[in-house]
């Protein structure tokens, strides 16, 4: 009896050992060879079209994200589209809570796009209302750069440090298409239009890539009409 227990915990004992190896023997190679093939099909695209192909790059507008991880980049393409310079990229921060004697880190990941305009503006973001924006519109009223169009204010808030202009910038196409969901939440820093997608934060097929930038070229079309 004893020994059949001695046996039995060297065969769990030799489990506990030979899992993690096949584990870095097999699995991993597999998963990097993945990540290769992934790679190498976005580069083939990005060549065929006249786009470029970066990883790991940096950037300012990563400060405009959440996080604002300015290591957080990886695969970058860039191109021309629609007549505009557009980049679309993969980007991760992340997020530590405690609790008790447990921490948690949880990553963020999403796809970022970023349209090059052909002039310079004053900052200015358009975004969704969350719950707190909504509390606090019901209770102090809009801000100056309310629209007044009263389902656009409801559901969406602007910012900016110049009320005059953003109004002049979100005009009554651009806020049709906010309202009819077709658009997305952006911001606005200079020439840089930028906005993000929340997704598995990494780019597979890369005939995907102009979709991706579709509705911010849209947002780009509409600014000032």
């Amino acid at each position: 009896m004893e020994a059949g227990l001695t046996l039995a915990v060297l065969g769990v004992f030799g489990l506990l050992v030979v899992i993690p190896v096949v584990f870095l023997a097999v699995v991993v190679p597999m998963s990097m060879r993945a990540e290769r093939a992934r790679k190498a099909v976005l580069w083939d695209w990005a060549v065929t079209h006249g786009w470029t192909f970066t990883e790991r790059g940096r950037a300012a507008w990563t400060a405009r994200l959440p996080g604002r991880n300015s290591r957080g980049l990886g695969v970058i393409v860039s191109g021309s589209l629609g007549g505009r310079w557009v980049t679309v990229a993969e980007y991760s921060y992340q997020t530590t809570s405690s609790s008790g004697d447990s921490t948690t880190t949880t990553t963020h990941n999403f796809i970022v796009v970023l349209v090059v305009l052909d002039r310079m503006y004053p900052p200015v973001s358009v975004r969704h209302r969350g719950v707190f924006s909504q509390l606090g519109r019901a209770m102090f009223g809009d801000k100056p750069t309310a629209t007044g169009y009263g389902l656009f204010d409801s559901q969406f808030r602007i910012d900016a440090q110049d009320p005059v202009c953003a109004k002049a910038l979100v005009g009554p196409a651009l806020i049709a298409a906010h309202t009819a969901r077709t658009v997305p939440s952006w911001s606005l820093v200079g020439a840089e239009l930028l906005t993000r997608i929340p997704t598995s934060g990494k780019l597979r097929d890369p005939n995907m890539i102009p979709g991706y930038a579709a509705q911010l070229l849209r947002v780009a079309d509409l600014l000032g009409h």
